[in-house]
């Protein structure tokens, strides 16, 4: 999951367009000179343990990139989406990257799913530019995995040493944090990362801890157990949405009075739901972007949303709808970086210059693809929001991005 300490239905091919893309030798993939369309892979955790937070992602994608080839496409060229699920399987993450290139004829990919790491050396030795969340492991900014972007800072690997988290000091200190339970996925690197870094940042924190939680757990019983014998007065879960609710609601059950934040879970499914909203009413959950108040950037990602997304019917989305569509927004920078007729080499080797992006002003902060493998490629504070469910509407806490400095963190 994002290694945030401030937070990151299947539609099959999304796009139908005729055409293909022209394999090229050594540069890369190419597009022809006659502004074919351009074939681009989307792999996804649409069925599985991770279906709660992702599988209504194929249409972001789908609306980004419906946008775009409602402007004309890029240079001339429309783009087709090709969906794959990888069923939350690392193996069949592997399959579906391998037929997406060899069979769907793939410029890029955009790998959006909890288990890249299981397909993506493949993808990799084959050169093809991956966009997507760095959320499930360290190898998107490891080497020799230039042809990996992340739309975030690449916060969940080890970068000359150390791992970087945004100091959460001071919003701790206004939330009244002192004693915190940290809980994560034992399938999951970043997953354990992201609770290991606050206790690293913090280690007066540390209260309990669990990093073994089977993905898409729900039964915590034995936790809260502990938590409340400990008396921890704050409980943190790096999960997806079905586990942030049922940890929750465990807590609440238990009669324990302690605050809960959670990485995942700001969205229009929670809200919807009585269930979940009484679950979760006054937890706090990270956001990489605000939808509560947005501005005019992402106000007009909304209407693209609700414009060439037939299942999106307003509302906040999801960590896998908005994480898709801007997956989806970065795979379109790259094209455009990469020339009239581009290449997959060309893609990889202008982006790589490329020291502030931000969506177009969605993010409120901006990811560095510069210094890659190195910490040159951390930005100096790293920034996001805090929101507070309260009944049946989330409040921005601060009523603002909150920036944090980027620390180092020693692995342990």
């Amino acid at each position: 999951m994002r290694k945030a300490l401030f937070g990151r239905c299947a539609l099959g091919a999304a796009i139908s367009l005729t055409g293909s893309v022209c394999l090229g030798a050594a540069g890369g993939s190419a597009a022809s000179a006659s502004s074919s369309p351009i074939t681009i892979g989307f792999i996804s955790d649409i069925t599985g343990v991770a279906a709660s937070t992702f599988q209504d992602s194929p249409g972001g994608a789908q609306a980004r990139i419906a946008l775009q080839n409602a402007q004309g496409g890029v240079d001339g060229h429309k783009i087709k989406l090709v969906v794959e699920d990888d069923q939350s399987s690392p193996s069949t993450n592997q399959t579906v990257s391998e037929d997406l290139v060899q069979n769907k004829g793939a410029f890029g990919v955009i790998d959006y799913s909890a288990f890249t790491f299981g397909g993506y050396k493949y993808l990799q030795q084959q050169g093809i530019p991956v966009t997507g969340g760095g959320f499930d492991g360290p190898e998107w900014n490891a080497q020799p995995n230039v042809n990996m972007f992340d739309t975030a800072p690449p916060l969940d690997g080890l970068i000359d040493g150390s791992y970087y988290a945004a100091d959460p000091t001071k919003i701790y200190k206004s939330l009244g944090i002192h004693k915190v339970a940290g809980l994560a996925y034992g399938i999951s690197q970043s997953s354990q990362q992201s609770i290991k870094s606050i206790f690293s940042v913090l280690p007066s924190s540390k209260c309990y801890e669990n990093l073994s939680v089977p993905f898409g757990g729900v039964d915590f019983t034995a936790d809260v157990l502990q938590v409340k014998q400990a008396g921890c007065d704050t409980v943190i879960g790096s999960f997806v949405d079905a586990s942030d609710i049922a940890l929750s609601q465990a807590v609440k059950n238990a009669g324990i009075k302690a605050k809960q934040i959670y990485f995942t879970g700001y969205d229009q499914n929670v809200l919807g739901s009585p269930n979940a909203r009484a679950a979760a009413d006054g937890d706090y959950f990270t956001a990489a972007i605000n939808f509560t108040t947005p501005n005019t950037a992402t106000q007009d990602m909304l209407k693209a949303l609700k414009k060439y997304d037939p299942s999106y019917k307003g509302g906040i989305p999801d960590y896998g709808l908005y994480g898709a569509y801007l997956s989806a927004d970065l795979m379109i920078k790259g094209l455009e970086l990469a020339g009239k007729n581009p290449t997959r080499s060309a893609f990889i080797t202008n982006l790589r210059k490329v020291k502030s992006y931000n969506a177009g002003g969605i993010l409120p902060g901006t990811t560095l693809f510069t210094g890659f493998g190195t910490a040159g490629i951390v930005p100096k504070t790293l920034c996001g929001y805090y929101m507070q469910l309260k009944g049946t509407q989330f409040h921005v806490v601060t009523g603002k991005a909150i920036c944090g400095k980027a620390v180092p963190v020693a692995p342990s």
